[in-house]
């Protein structure tokens, strides 16, 4: 049995030569992102952009006032079905 050492050259070189091949063999691919708003993104922009020359001042100044004097009550079951019914109407449940 013949058991020869470790040859560090021929490591070196195996290592250099490996190395060698990963550095060539690297490309650049090139990367891009993209975002597509949804349907439902969209339309939320309606919303925003309706209400824009809207003035609550008046509505604003009467809600605090029912407020800081313990008259302001609200009907749970009135918000929800406005908001349901403009979920239906603007196609938003889609």
């Amino acid at each position: 049995m013949n058991i020869n050492g470790i040859n560090s050259n021929n490591v070196i070189n195996l290592y250099s030569k490996n190395r060698n091949r990963v550095s060539q063999t690297k490309e650049v691919k090139s990367v891009s992102d993209r975002i597509e708003i949804s349907k439902l993104g969209k339309s939320l922009t309606n919303y925003t952009l309706e209400g824009v020359n809207v003035d609550n001042s008046k509505k604003i100044q009467e809600l605090k006032n029912q407020i800081n004097n313990g008259t302001y009550n609200v009907d749970a079951k009135l918000t929800a079905r406005s908001i349901l019914d403009t979920i239906k109407e603007n196609g938003l449940n889609e």
